[in-house]
Parts: structure tokens; C-alpha cells; sequence
């Protein structure tokens, strides 16, 4: 009885060391992983969106968010210090930020995707929410114009009237521009001498297809030629002036 009492401490005494040594072992790799040198190694970027920056100036940012430093230990790094340093940067839409491993950290890029480029006093971009952003002297997208400078209410009217013509597989290819005037939201078709008036983004389903009617029965005639607007702003009819 006695023999089978130390047998069950010693049983014991070995369970608890063994528990010991676990947590010691635990603890000392765990400082070691937090000791470990983090650099900046992957950059991915999503697919079908244009790099508007090169490499070299993604590594800048990553190098401002790691405190002008290439490296970091892992114990001090913030991935979303990372992610908020790229995310306010003009170009990027959203960044992803992780840590493999071995110690790098990898980026994946999501960049802005241009709608229109207004041509004014100065050149920008306008991205899918209406907002703008710079044009890139490393990247250039071919995308309608819009020429002025509309306010903010006319960007974002413009962004769902070209969301709208864009979805149109004809019409797509046959506007290449776009203009606020006086008679309201003026486009440019493609190789064609007139102008089209759009007035109001209103009811605009009804005007591109008013539009494609009339383009299909004249598109052939000398007549063409001779208009210098073709006005859709008045309800159900395609007014030409010379």
C-alpha cells in the first residue's frame, strides 16, 4: 500500500514537471517568435485594376508605417497601422496586410478603378463612388472625358449616367465624352459631328433608346452630317438642330 502511495506522487511530481517544462518551453519560443525579424517581402495586387505606383513606392509606404525602417520585430508590429498607411494613399481602394511564417509581410492592393477623367483647369480621375483621384504618371487608363469641372452633386450624377451608358454595349463605344452646359449633361458620340443632349440624367433608359432608333434609321444618310446637336431632353422625341 505504502509502495503504491510514492508510486502515484512520483507519478505526480513527473506530471507536474512535465506540465512545467511545457509552459517554460511555451514561453521561451513564444519570445523567440516575437523576436523574430519581420521584413517586407510580397506585394500582390488584384487583378483587373491598373498599378497606378511602382513597387519601389509601395516599399516607401510600407517603410513609413514601419517607422522609416525595412524591418521590424514581430512583438512591435501593427498590421493595421500597415493597412491604414496604404489605405490613404490616392491610388489604393483598400490593402490587406498579413505576416507568414518566416517573419515577412505580405501586402495585397486593391486599387482605385477610373470612370472618367475630368479635363479642367487641372486633370483628375473619378472613381465608382464619384470621388476624385489624381492621374499617375506611371499608369494611364483610356476612359471617357468629361470636360469642366462639375460640383460634387453633377459628379455623382454623371458616375450613374455613365454607369448606365457603360452597361450599353453600342453606346459604350459610342460616347467618348461627356460636358455640363447650360442645356444640361451634354455627350460626344465617336466620329460624328454633333452633339447630343442629354438635359436631365432622368428617365435616361428611354433616351438611349430613343438615341439608338434614330442613329439605326440615319446613320447612312448625307443628312447626318448636317446636324450639330440632336437633342434628347424633351419626352419621347429626338429633336435635330443644324
Amino acid at each position: 500500500m505504502k509502495y503504491l502511495k510514492i508510486k502515484i506522487m512520483h507519478k505526480t511530481i513527473i506530471s507536474i514537471l512535465l506540465f512545467m517544462l511545457t509552459v517554460v518551453l511555451g514561453v521561451i519560443m513564444h519570445q523567440r517568435n516575437q523576436k523574430i525579424l519581420v521584413t517586407l517581402k510580397n506585394i500582390s495586387w488584384e487583378d483587373d485594376r491598373p498599378i497606378w505606383m511602382p513597387k519601389d513606392s509601395v516599399n516607401k509606404l510600407l517603410k513609413l508605417a514601419l517607422k522609416d525602417s525595412v524591418s521590424a520585430f514581430k512583438s512591435g508590429l501593427n498590421l493595421r497601422n500597415i493597412e491604414q498607411t496604404l489605405n490613404q494613399n490616392a491610388w489604393v481602394e483598400d490593402a490587406q496586410s498579413y505576416v507568414t511564417i518566416d517573419g515577412s509581410v505580405g501586402v495585397h492592393v486593391i486599387t482605385k478603378i477610373p470612370i472618367v477623367r475630368i479635363q479642367s483647369d487641372s486633370s483628375y480621375y473619378l472613381d465608382n463612388l464619384g470621388e476624385p483621384f489624381p492621374l499617375s504618371t506611371f499608369k494611364s487608363v483610356q476612359v471617357p472625358f468629361v470636360y469642366g469641372n462639375p460640383s460634387v452633386k453633377r459628379r455623382h450624377a454623371l458616375i450613374e449616367v455613365v454607369r448606365q451608358i457603360t452597361k450599353d454595349t453600342f453606346m459604350s463605344d459610342h460616347i467618348v465624352s461627356y460636358e455640363w452646359t447650360s442645356d444640361g449633361l451634354v455627350v460626344e458620340p465617336r466620329h460624328q459631328e454633333y452633339s447630343i443632349v442629354l438635359g436631365t440624367p432622368d428617365q435616361l433608359h428611354d433616351k438611349i433608346k430613343n438615341y439608338k432608333a434614330f442613329y439605326a434609321k440615319m446613320q447612312d444618310s448625307t443628312v447626318l452630317k448636317t446636324y450639330k446637336k440632336v437633342n434628347l431632353s424633351f419626352y419621347g422625341q429626338v429633336v435635330c438642330s443644324k
